[in-house]
């Protein structure tokens, strides 16, 4: 079992250690990640990567619950400043394209995610959770909306399924390089989503007392 009373020292070393792990799973894949090429990219031994974590699936599966928590956490503080709930949207809409490197990263593990899901019943636990987590908070983002009025009523639920099939769609599209979707497609593609499922027509805001 891991400690979790740990130092500073050693915080930051396992810390370290799953944003290198993270990147290999991203760019190797995650059956090709070995612990001599974690303990290389991170300048140390392999056993000081067995002494955070005892064993490869142990590192894997905190690797992968960091890179969804690093993201997790990026999205709740770019949004949480935005006042609109449509504009709450567009921003989740820019954080999901496969652009930057980093976000590419994260693409890339999520589909590494989603191909051992289909095999391993652990992993497919862990991936549960973390689209459970994904699903809810757009979920959120639909209640909040159509608290304030700025989208119609209808089963959240509904509408957050049909956004996130569509930037899961959107996002492996780009990334294995299909030519019909482009981060520009991606991103008209989700806010077509909101304008058409999510936004109330001109006469329902009229009509509004």
């Amino acid at each position: 079992m891991i400690d979790t009373q740990q130092s500073p020292r050693a915080s930051a070393r396992r810390h370290e250690i799953l944003e290198h792990t993270a990147t290999l799973v991203a760019s190797l894949g995650y059956h090709r990640v070995r612990i001599a090429d974690i303990a290389r990219r991170c300048g140390t031994s392999t056993g000081t990567i067995h002494y955070h974590f005892p064993r490869r699936e142990d590192l894997l599966q905190a690797a992968l619950e960091h890179s969804f928590a690093r993201a997790y956490a990026r999205q709740r503080q770019t949004l949480r400043e935005i006042p609109s709930s449509r504009d709450r949207f567009h921003a989740l809409i820019e954080l999901q394209l496969p652009t930057a490197e980093r976000v590419r990263e994260e693409w890339a593990i999520w589909a590494q995610i989603w191909a051992e899901a289909a095999v391993s019943a652990e992993v497919r636990a862990a991936h549960r959770s973390y689209y459970e987590r994904w699903y809810r908070s757009v979920v959120g983002l639909v209640e909040r909306g159509q608290r304030s009025g700025e989208f119609r009523p209808g089963d959240p639920r509904e509408l957050a399924r049909l956004f996130t099939s569509a930037a899961d769609g959107a996002g492996i599209g780009i990334l294995t390089g299909t030519s019909s979707m482009s981060p520009e497609q991606m991103r008209a593609l989700l806010r077509g989503i909101v304008a058409d499922a999510l936004v109330p027509e001109p006469t329902e805001i009229s009509a509004a007392p």
